[in-house]
């Protein structure tokens, strides 16, 4: 199949995870939604997403399909199933259709309707649910990345407990470290280092050349990205790619962006002291959402940092290319571009966000492209409302 993924009329519900990426790059479980597809049926894929995102197809596709959504077997079937002028549908929402139309399109309506449940795909609504969907999608893509591997020996340095799956990619380094499977499988992908003492519950993935440093403690329902140095305490976290949280601090039901760099002794909350359910800041509505949440973390977006001992309260939602520092806790939205913390906030200039962007690719071998400078340059006036 040539699938294209397109974003769907909700992706306002993602940010900030999906200012400078379409949902499809969107990474939770071991995966992005692009690569899944990939993985699980798709001879190549292509993306529909906002004007500056925009990317060429790669080729004219034959199936869409919506991209926030992680597939069980019967919905890839489902799709594979599809003829021209079809469309999969549950409760009057689109999930995908047989054509090339964009997904805006008025002709979608004449296309014939074929109803699935819902029991047949998990679909990520808001930002939250990354992190909260994550042990889903986790079990969902672990097999998929190891099912055609060769995972490699364990060194008898290290404890395993539990008789679940754990798997080892080429040249990854890791002696004196516990793994335990009794919850779910481990998946450390090739060139991953995990230092001595630390103590890893699955089911977990760590990425490509990432490093978990020594001591630190992952608990359940982590993921990892490729290129990203954890330390300290985490629990249900996803770490989208070439972050840091190098040094001791917590972090639970959270979601890091790209980029990112979290200080020494940073923590944040996510649990209210009266155990309450949280609300969270919601940007395609501009205002707090209630949730049926009682545990929620930082959800925190593409290049921004924190100060060491930085601290959060519950629910705290950061935007993209933000500095954050000082004592005591900072209100729970903080817009993209800002600079500051309990005591106040100011804009954080643009050229300072891409001084230090380009210091973070250039540390990781990276380039800071054209591509990069315009989107973030977007990015800034497009959220300079949420700053006055």
């Amino acid at each position: 199949m040539q699938i294209r993924l397109f974003d769907g009329k909700d992706r306002e519900h993602l940010l900030p995870f999906v200012y400078l990426r379409a949902v499809a790059d969107v990474f939770m479980g071991a995966l992005t939604f692009r690569d899944r597809w990939k993985h699980l049926a798709a001879d190549s894929v292509s993306v529909e997403t906002v004007e500056n995102l925009h990317e060429s197809l790669e080729s004219t596709p034959d199936r869409c399909v919506l991209a926030a959504l992680i597939p069980t077997t019967s919905f890839v079937e489902a799709v594979q199933a599809l003829t021209p002028n079809q469309k999969l549908v549950c409760d009057d929402l689109v999930l995908a259709y047989h054509g090339e139309l964009p997904s805006n399109d008025p002709a979608l309506a004449s296309y014939q309707s074929i109803s699935i449940h819902k029991s047949a795909f998990t679909h990520i609504k808001n930002s939250w649910d990354i992190f909260l969907c994550n042990a889903h999608a986790l079990m969902h893509d672990l097999p998929l990345l190891s099912k055609d591997g060769i995972s490699n020996a364990i060194s008898d340095t290290n404890l395993t407990i539990g008789g679940g799956t754990i798997f080892i990619g080429s040249q990854a380094n890791m002696e004196g470290v516990s793994l335990n499977t009794t919850d779910g499988p481990i998946f450390i992908d090739e060139g991953a280092t995990i230092m001595e003492g630390s103590l890893l519950r699955g089911p977990l993935y760590v990425g490509k050349n990432s490093v978990i440093k020594m001591g630190t403690k992952v608990y359940a329902n982590c993921s990892i990205g490729p290129g990203v140095k954890v330390g300290g305490e985490i629990n249900n976290v996803v770490f989208f790619g070439n972050s840091n949280k190098v040094h001791d601090g917590f972090l639970g039901n959270a979601v890091i962006g790209e980029w990112c760099n979290i200080g020494a002794g940073t923590d944040a909350s996510n649990l209210k002291n009266d155990y309450g359910f949280v609300r969270v800041w919601d940007y395609a509505n501009g205002n707090f959402a209630k949730t049926d949440l009682q545990f929620c973390g930082l959800l925190m977006g593409d290049h921004s940092q924190c100060a060491i001992q930085t601290t959060f309260n519950t629910a705290t939602v950061v935007g993209i290319g933000c500095n954050l520092f000082g004592h005591g806790f900072p209100r729970q939205f903080i817009p993209s571009f800002s600079r500051g913390g309990a005591q106040g906030f100011s804009e954080n200039r643009l050229d300072k966000v891409i001084e230090t962007a380009k210091a973070m690719k250039k540390r990781r071998g990276v380039d800071f492209t054209s591509a990069d400078h315009k989107r973030l340059n977007d990015i800034f006036e497009k959220t300079a409302s949420f700053r006055n």
